[in-house]
């Protein structure tokens, strides 16, 4: 989308600067965040480079070993003494909390299974109103800038509230079925454990710093993974050359041995189909025979002619005759259980289907009314703009009625 282009390019900058820095791994995440934010040549092109390359190794840290090695001892002395003497200063002056600080912090660890409440934001919400709760809630639990206790974990907390609804497969899914394990802790999961891995939905997700520089275009260079003053608590130490060399290798192979599996099912894909195509119909009877629920629609159209209400909210749906009458729920082993949990899933649906229609009648009003007031007031049309405040909203209108 447009709207992401900014965050995008700033993502691209941020994995160019862990490449030179040695951290492939990382960079080769944040150049798949960027891609799919907003895709371009030039971020396809760094994914490329990144996967099948070694990046640098940094040579900082050899660096500066060789320059204190040169430096006489009385000065390395004076910098040791000055340096282990400012950070007590300041933990004594800044280390304080208000009231109204601990009280955010609790009520964001109390809601940590409900997305929409740690951001703050509406089930409705559009993606640039869940870019605005991100910039306001990631400030105000900034560790450096909040240290009521439970300020790291709130933070954690909205960078993985704000991944999940950013991204539209991820929260629908999560719209449907909520948080899959609610005994897990999030904040006590290790990055290691939030590593890719397919089998899952929720995984290779970007770190709570690297979304946090993404907006606000920090820095991801030395000891701590956002350079936001002198007292962040996110402690992300750099791996040796070799650990990452293991790493790397490691993906690499992974990445090899994934390929290989598809291109061997590629190999066998028109051996299935054909099977498909001669006896498909007949292995699908035999396999879902007297078990089969009868597709719908929310709305009239051929072959869909048929129509039913839910019993529970009354949900209008269309169904094919022919279909509905040889599935479970048309014949006399059709029992009332299996109606209700069809009925709950076509309500499930119907709301799901209200909220994408809200959330695109919201975005289309907000860019009539954007359009209408011009660029800092140039071309402003007050028709135009009353019209567009006067947009109603009728999926929305709808999803209030239905809760």
């Amino acid at each position: 989308m447009e709207v992401n282009r900014d965050e995008a390019a700033r993502a691209l900058g941020i994995a160019q600067k862990k490449w030179l820095a040695g951290d492939s791994a990382g960079a080769l995440r944040i150049a798949r965040k960027s891609h799919s934010l907003y895709p371009t040549a030039l971020s396809e092109k760094l994914i490329t480079e990144y996967e099948n390359t070694t990046s640098p190794q940094p040579q900082k840290e050899e660096e500066q070993q060789q320059q204190k090695q040169q430096q006489p001892d009385s000065e390395l002395r004076s910098r040791h003494k000055s340096a282990t003497a400012k950070p007590k200063e300041e933990d004594t002056n800044t280390r304080t909390h208000t009231p109204q600080q601990l009280a955010s912090v609790r009520a964001v660890i109390s809601a940590k299974h409900d997305y929409y409440k740690v951001l703050d934001a509406e089930r409705t919400a559009t993606d640039a109103e869940l870019k605005r709760a991100y910039r306001k809630s990631a400030l105000l639990f900034h560790p450096d800038k909040n240290f009521a206790p439970g300020a790291d974990e709130a933070f954690k907390l909205v960078a993985h509230a704000f991944t999940i609804l950013s991204d539209p497969d991820k929260r629908a899914h999560y719209d449907r079925y909520g948080v899959a394990d609610k005994s897990s802790d999030f904040s006590q999961q290790q990055p290691q454990q939030r590593r890719r891995a397919p089998a899952t939905m929720f995984e290779d997700e970007i770190s709570p710093e690297d979304l946090f520089n993404m907006f606000f275009g920090g820095d991801t260079g030395g000891r701590f993974g956002v350079q936001f003053g002198p007292n962040v608590r996110f402690a992300q130490h750099f791996q040796s050359p070799n650990r990452r060399h293991q790493q790397q290798q490691q993906q690499r192979e992974e990445d090899d041995s994934e390929r290989s599996i598809w291109s061997a099912c590629l190999q066998f894909m028109p051996l299935v189909f054909l099977v498909l195509s001669l006896f498909g119909s007949s292995l699908l009877s035999l396999l879902f025979a007297g078990n089969v629920m009868p597709n719908y629609s929310f709305e009239m159209s051929p072959p869909y002619t048929e129509l039913h209400r839910t019993y529970a909210r009354s949900v209008k749906y269309w169904v094919d005759p022919a279909e509905y009458a040889r599935s479970s729920l048309g014949t006399a082993a059709g029992s009332s259980r299996e109606l209700r949990s069809f009925e709950r899933d076509v309500e499930a649906q119907y709301v799901s289907r209200l909220q994408f229609k809200c959330r695109q009648e919201k975005e289309h009003k907000r860019m009539a009314i954007h359009q209408a007031q011009g660029w800092f007031g140039i071309g402003n049309d007050r028709t135009k703009l009353q019209a567009a405040m006067d947009l109603p909203l009728p999926a929305c209108d709808e999803l209030k009625r239905f809760r």
